[in-house]
């Protein structure tokens, strides 16, 4: 039976008035707790109230909206090192689930989270109503809204400052980073910077960059110029205002050149003191790879006699990273402490591991220092690391829908196409490809991805051999059959039609079963697994029909997909057990993803073995 809403008009707010976090059964020592809730940027810190509990108290209550976010961060020790994790709460759950068990006649929501309790207590007046609404409105005629564009509105772009000389390659930087052509090539003169110009490209609006020339020897103007930025951005209210991260960037100097001039000191020494706030800074040494070549030509022909390729480079990286070690990161150390992050890059080709870690470390450090909206946008303004993006999609995913797939708490009384659209544009959203004319949200891919759906068998595996092909790589595999498909010759087939769907469920009231729940899961991984081939053969380019079509019929034609539905068609449900359902399901996403996702140090293999894909002219659906 449909949950309705039974109140006199549809509720907008509720206004929460205080929680608790009870961990004294669980393994895990909750060292402190923060709450962010709708669009506020001003995190409590819980108080301890005794023994395993904390507790905090708002007066007055701060008000949670339909649509708002409202995350609880935890943090704790975890084997000797700290650890955070985020949880989310849902307006809707807490609205139907919370009762009159609070004090004060006030309400409470509770919450289950690896055997830790968490209370949520409302105010006494705890709805704020519409007024104009009739009586029968039920939360059916609420639209579903994607997770990400909550998250879009908080932080609709990921802010960094990029601060080094010229010539110490930070457009060849953010470019590659962020999959763009032209950063900063059209703003400034060489030597000239203006820290408070906002660069927006229209290759990728996901990131904003604020550009520095490097610290001279001797000058302190500059130095106070970003501190003074530093300042007023950590200031402003929105999050989307301020700064997320701060890239300070270095050429790996020659033997006995310096690494830090003074003013790179004074700066460095004003975030070892704090004065620059919680802003996440990573120092990022350029040009590895000139460097490499710097250190081959320094080997002797005796310690290189006789070694194989692998071998030879090898002994190259080794003796490069030695070398590394002693002239940038331990002065760096040595003056800054080991709280400031470094990484190694290079932009070249076959480096892409490299910026993959600078994106990864920049990730961990804006999550911990900066909000978990900041954070989700790092992951979907860079364009290096499919990983990474397959973790946003997770972290997006888990906020609301995917959790909640097998107790129907989000998706009731909605037909199964409108369910499967909002997980549709998260997904698409996190990937953020170049696609200017949205062929990605075009009813065409939608029906290809349902139309692969549709194709899962409920019950045996219909082709044992191609499921069973686990010992084959997949990434290999697809590699193989892209470059037998993107050749120029002939228009792309997909196995898959782009038809208008006639699969009779997508249009079925979403109801509890197995087989919706298997439906779901490979809707899912299918459009992401989809997605990572698209990023594999789009290579950052504009999309096109065509190599949409190239990246749905690798991935149809390689084993896979076989793989993927089969384990999913072993899935074992326990409905009964709602909450285990929930969780299982979740944890069977994640594990599929996982298993499934190319890794940043393959992806420049890849390519290599990959033609380039000739999508102009384009080619109809």
């Amino acid at each position: 039976m449909a949950n309705h809403i039974h109140t006199s008009s549809s509720p907008s707010v509720l206004h929460i008035s205080g929680i608790s976090i009870d961990f004294s059964k669980s393994e895990k020592h909750v060292e402190s707790a923060e709450a962010r809730i709708g669009g506020l940027q001003k995190p409590f810190q819980a108080e301890r109230d005794s023994g395993k509990l904390l507790r905090q108290t708002f007066s007055p209550p701060i008000g949670f909206s339909l649509g708002d976010t409202f995350c609880l961060q935890l943090r704790y020790k975890k084997r000797f090192r700290k650890s955070r994790e985020d949880i989310q709460f849902d307006f809707n759950d807490i609205l139907r689930a919370s009762d009159m068990r609070g004090e004060h006649g006030g309400r409470e929501y509770h919450k289950s989270h690896d055997n830790i309790k968490i209370v949520v207590g409302l105010s006494g007046n705890t709805i704020t109503e519409h007024s104009e609404p009739s009586a029968s409105t039920s939360d059916t005629t609420l639209e579903l809204q994607p997770t990400t564009d909550e998250i879009i509105r908080i932080c609709p772009r990921f802010r960094i400052l990029v601060i080094g000389k010229t010539g110490v390659g930070k457009t060849s930087l953010i470019n590659r980073a962020f999959g763009v052509h032209e950063a900063m090539a059209s703003t400034h003169k060489p030597g000239e910077a203006d820290i408070d110009h906002e660069f927006v490209s229209l290759q990728n609006d996901r990131f904003v960059l604020h550009d520095s020339k490097g610290f001279e020897p001797g000058e302190e103007s500059n130095v106070n110029i970003v501190r003074d930025f530093i300042g007023r951005r950590r200031n402003m209210a929105e999050l989307k205002d301020q700064l997320h991260a701060v890239w300070l960037c270095f050429e790996i100097p020659r033997a006995g050149g310096r690494l830090l001039e003074t003013g790179t000191e004074d700066f460095l020494t004003l975030k070892r003191k704090g004065l620059l706030g919680n802003i996440p800074v990573v120092v990022v040494f350029t040009k590895y790879d000139r460097f490499m070549n710097r250190v081959n030509r320094t080997l002797d022909d005796s310690s290189s006699a006789g070694l194989d390729p692998d071998a030879l480079k090898q002994l190259i990286k080794d003796k490069a990273d030695k070398h590394l070690k002693e002239i940038c990161i331990d002065p760096l150390e040595k003056f800054a402490g080991s709280d400031i992050p470094h990484a190694t890059v290079s932009t070249g080709t076959g480096h892409e591991e490299s910026l993959a870690r600078l994106i990864q470390i920049t990730e961990e450090r804006v999550c911990e220092h900066v909000a978990s909206e900041a954070s989700v946008m790092t992951s979907i303004a860079q364009r290096v690391d499919p990983g990474l993006k397959i973790k946003a999609s997770i972290d997006v995913g888990k906020r609301r829908y995917w959790k909640t797939l097998a107790s129907c708490a989000s998706f009731q009384d909605r037909t199964t196409l409108d369910c499967l659209r909002v997980l549709h544009v998260d997904i698409v959203a996190v990937w953020n490809f170049h696609d200017p004319n949205e062929y990605l949200e075009s009813k065409e891919f939608k029906t290809m991805v349902v139309n692969m759906v549709d194709n899962l068998d409920i019950g045996p595996t219909t082709n044992p051999v191609r499921a069973a092909a686990v010992g084959l790589s997949t990434v290999a595999a697809i590699a193989g059959i892209v470059s037998a498909l993107a050749g120029p010759a002939a228009p792309i087939v997909v196995p898959v039609a782009a038809s208008i769907v006639v699969a009779k469920w997508v249009y079925d009231v979403y109801q509890l079963s197995g087989v919706v729940l298997q439906r779901f899961i490979a809707y899912i991984v299918d459009l992401t697994l989809i997605l990572q081939t698209l990023y594999l053969v789009s290579d950052n380019q504009e999309l096109s029909r065509r190599t949409i079509k190239l990246a749905v019929a690798s991935y149809h034609g390689s084993p896979t997909i076989g793989q993927v539905h089969s384990r999913i068609q072993g899935y074992d449900r326990k409905l009964t057990f709602l909450e285990r359902a929930d969780r299982d399901t979740l944890d069977r996403i994640v594990e599929l993803m996982e298993l499934y996702r190319i890794d940043a140090r393959e992806i420049s293999a890849l390519r290599a073995q990959i033609p380039t894909v000739d999508s102009v002219p384009d080619e109809p659906w």
